[in-house]
């Protein structure tokens, strides 16, 4: 088993804490956790990938032991990105490969539009396409009922909410049953717990969604579109998309006509997994990551 190594980098005014295995090797792998995790969402992963590649798993600006920049603005996309570029130069690497879910996956999809040339490949997981998800939220009942959180994460105070009761109501919106199926530990609770109680983190966890133009959208909102530009949204880099089909958060739709926006996707389901596929198929994602890499190379 290959050792799991912390360290930091300074990115411009911040900065990131990370986890890394496989420093040694040469092809560099990013990992970009969502919410609300970090880098732990990875910790099956980065000692299967880190036997070939250097894969580093950063907790984002924000959560656990990074660096948590005040104010809304500090979490909007073009900060987001230059934090994913600025860890690959301080690490190195001109091109990279780049494996995100959920939140990560909005981060990832940015990064690989707007510089391609700095990717060699990219994975995602249960993370939807910033067009088609803008217009779900738009116009699918089922995808506004199941994205209601987004707006309710985005008033003001929710963050005592979240953390109170040993962040109780996160856990059961989250991995509650992951510990009772046996998926996760108690330690992996508790040290989800900890990063969560990270002072300043559920405010900076939360303001990536008060920072963000998507929101659900209102009986007075409803179809009219979300006015983006679908050619700004291309993707031009070999992609892989591994999509738990029980995902309780995102509809299906997210994935239906993905090929007009990637030019060369491979889509693959996992049936039975559910928006949590680095803790319910971890030895899949790990093997899937390991191919897909491995086949570019």
């Amino acid at each position: 088993m290959t050792a799991i190594s912390h360290k930091r980098a300074r990115i411009g005014d911040i900065e990131l804490h990370y986890a890394e295995c496989g420093a040694e090797n040469e092809e560099l792998v990013l990992l970009l956790h969502g919410f609300p995790e970090f880098w732990y969402c990875w910790k099956d992963q980065l000692p299967v990938v880190g036997k070939k590649y250097h894969a580093v798993a950063p907790d984002m600006r924000g959560y656990n032991l990074s660096d948590k920049p005040e104010g809304v603005k500090s979490y909007r996309i073009r900060p987001l990105i230059e934090d994913v570029i600025g860890l690959a130069d301080q690490l190195g690497q001109e091109k990279f490969y780049l494996v995100a879910h959920d939140w990560g996956v909005a981060i990832a999809y940015a990064v690989a539009i707007a510089h391609p040339e700095r990717i060699k490949g990219l994975i995602v997981m249960n993370g939807p396409h910033p067009y088609i998800f803008a217009e779900l939220l738009n116009n699918n009942d089922e995808q506004i009922r199941h994205s209601q959180y987004m707006a309710y994460f985005q008033n003001a105070g929710v963050e005592a909410e979240m953390l109170k009761d040993n962040a109780g109501w996160l856990l059961d919106w989250t991995f509650r049953d992951h510990l009772k199926n046996g998926q996760m530990t108690e330690d992996d609770i508790n040290a989800y717990r900890a990063a969560w109680a990270q002072p300043g983190a559920m405010t900076a966890m939360l303001n990536y969604y008060r920072a963000s133009p998507l929101v659900p959208a209102t009986e007075e909102t409803k179809g009219k579109g979300s006015g983006l530009d679908p050619e700004k949204f291309k993707v031009h880099v070999p992609t892989l998309i591994l999509w738990g089909e029980a995902d309780h958060a995102l509809v299906k739709e997210n994935i239906e006509g993905i090929e007009k926006f990637i030019d060369n996707v491979t889509v693959k389901m996992l049936p039975g997994v559910s928006h949590w596929v680095t803790h319910e198929a971890p030895e899949t994602v790990a093997a899937e990551i390991l191919g897909f890499i491995d086949g570019l190379e």
